[in-house]
């Protein structure tokens, strides 16, 4: 078996936890932001009303975010907003911070959100990231990659039966799942072996969405690689205003790319799924 070196995880662990006697003071170099992609959507391609349903953990709730955006989703929905022909976004946001792939799960399977699901026009999905700090804090002192690798096994099939559920309810609606990225880049030379396991969770993720129709995936990881686009809240683990900025702006261009929308003459045509 493989054992991981990850002894700078210990105070990493810690401070997420909510330790605060810890003070991380990370190197960075400044790079120029990014601006999001601004779209202007014409007369008469939506319907009037649209309902977006955020589902999962911390990111799509938008902690984090210290300018009380809603995080990426309330970001979108800012956007779809700028048409006047849009006379609302409903944002009905269901995600939680620490929620992991078996609660999501047995949330869905009790019923609760069946509704909201048969309602949406888009979801937005992001689940997985308390699934391996789930290892990270299990196994804290002894991390063993097939410990992942087990793990992540879990987690496809968890996910497939997350994606299974949503299609049976509302089998149109596009979903947009973002991916995970890693953390530790910031603050742990030994980070690379958890990039490597990130990279192994994605790659499984976007596999699993592809057995569905409508869905896209969306990469993240490379915008929070260490911090030289300052993107970080000051938990340095959670993305800040910039940082949700950086994953809407990033999941605008995969819509369009995954075919949700539509880009002609300027202007943005966007499409059911």
């Amino acid at each position: 078996m493989k054992k991981l070196a990850f002894v700078t995880l210990v105070v990493v662990v810690i401070v997420i936890s909510g330790c605060s006697s810890f003070v991380i003071k990370p190197v960075f170099q400044v790079k120029d932001r990014e601006e999001p992609v601004r779209y202007q959507v014409p007369y008469n391609v939506f319907p009037d009303n649209l309902l977006f349903l955020g589902l999962g953990d911390s990111l799509t709730v938008g902690i984090g975010d210290e300018l009380k955006k809603d995080g990426y989703v309330g970001r979108i929905r800012d956007e779809f907003l700028t048409s006047e022909q849009i006379d609302r976004v409903e944002l009905i946001n269901t995600a939680k911070r620490g929620r992991r792939s078996d609660q999501l799960l047995t949330l869905l399977s009790s019923g609760s959100l069946d509704k909201e699901i048969q309602e949406a026009s888009h979801i937005f999905l992001s689940v997985g990231g308390n699934d391996v700090m789930k290892v990270i804090k299990r196994d804290l002192f002894s991390l063993q990659l097939e410990a992942f690798e087990e793990e992540r096994e879990l987690y496809e099939t968890r996910y497939y039966h997350i994606l299974d559920y949503i299609r049976a309810i509302n089998p149109q609606a596009p979903i947009v799942a973002l991916g995970l990225y890693n953390p530790f880049s910031l603050i742990t030379v030994e980070s690379q072996e958890v990039e490597s396991i990130v990279v192994d969770w994605n790659t499984a993720m976007e596999a699993t969405l592809g057995d569905f129709q409508s869905t896209c995936f969306v990469p993240v990881q490379d915008l929070f690689y260490t911090n030289a686009n300052l993107v970080y809240h000051t938990d340095f683990f959670h993305p800040n205003g910039q940082g949700y900025d950086l994953i809407a702006n990033r999941m605008l261009r995969t819509m369009e790319s995954c075919g949700f929308i539509e880009q002609s003459d300027g202007e943005l045509y966007v499409n059911g799924g």
